[in-house]
Parts: structure tokens; sequence; C-alpha cells
């Protein structure tokens, strides 16, 4: 599509407080020139003068500035999206959880997101959301595979159940 859009969609996110009330997804705004790339929204920002988005993604052509997210980040998705991926976990259960990323691009012909490894305790369920306690990322792909955030560890995540794509009870032994 080679006109300027306005797209509204949710995020993960960190927090480093000791304790927390009540939490809530943010909703976020892009406006950009929006392609679908198999399950993921690409938001390119900048783009050449003259080329369409489309084919140069099929060229494989470098995003100049940009974001890649889950196409289950959409917030019209989010109110509506259903799943019993945790009908049998209870909180304050360790688990482990994959899940899909948001992805800022620059420069680099990027067009999936990144996927993420997290373990920590199942602090809360939420209709929308879940919250890891004392939660330890790793993004695994793309490679090299690498610590998240960068930036100290925090002591919760909350991640939209949406972007989930496994999540498992981890039993110690």
């Amino acid at each position: 599509m080679d006109k300027i859009c306005n797209i509204k969609y949710v995020d993960a996110y960190y927090i480093y407080e000791k304790k927390i009330g009540k939490t809530q997804l943010s909703l976020f705004d892009a406006h950009g020139y929006v392609e679908e790339v198999a399950n993921n929204i690409v938001i390119i920002f900048i783009k050449k003068r003259g080329i369409v988005n489309s084919e140069a993604i099929s060229n494989k052509e470098a995003v100049i500035k940009g974001l890649v997210i889950p196409d289950t980040a959409l917030m019209s998705t989010v109110e509506n999206y259903s799943t019993n991926i945790l009908k049998n976990l209870k909180e304050d259960s360790t688990v482990e959880v994959i899940w899909r990323d948001i992805v800022y691009v620059a420069n680099l012909p990027r067009y999936d997101c990144s996927v993420m490894y997290s373990e920590g305790s199942l602090f809360r369920i939420e209709k929308d959301h879940i919250v890891l306690k004392d939660p330890e990322t790793i993004r695994t792909y793309p490679s090299p595979t690498k610590n998240h955030p960068g930036s100290g560890r925090p002591t919760y995540l909350i991640i939209p159940i949406s972007f989930i794509t496994s999540i498992k009870l981890i039993i110690n032994e």
C-alpha cells in the first residue's frame, strides 16, 4: 500500500518497581506506509522516492526506518483475541513463554518480528495480558541470541496474550 496510514497497536513492556498495582496495555500510534508480510505488519516511516513498498519488500531491500509488529498487535485484534493457551495455568506457577516482539528497523532488510523466550513466575493473568514476576528474557531470533533487555533485570514483564505463541509450566524437580 503506497499511502500513509495510522496504525494503533500494543506492545510488551518491563517494569522495574518492586510492587505494582493495576496493569494494562498501552495503546501506541504509528503513521507510515503499511505492508503485510506473512503474519507481520511492516510500517515504513521513511521510504525511497519512486519505490513501491511491496516491490522493495519482495526484493529484500532495506527498510530505511520503520517498525515490524506482529499482526496480533493491532488494537482491533487485541480487543477480540481469544485463545485457550492459558486455561490450565495458575498464578504463582513458574512458566516459560515464547512470544513475538515488535522490532524497530533502520537500514535493514528486516520484515519479521523477534522471537523471545521468557521464564518467570506467572504473577497475574488479565483478559488481554499476562504479568511475569522476576522474568529472564532472551531474544532467540534472529541470531545472535542475546539477553533482553540490555538495561538490567526488570521486576515484571507485561506480555500481550495475543503475542504468545506458546506457554508451558516449568516443573521443578
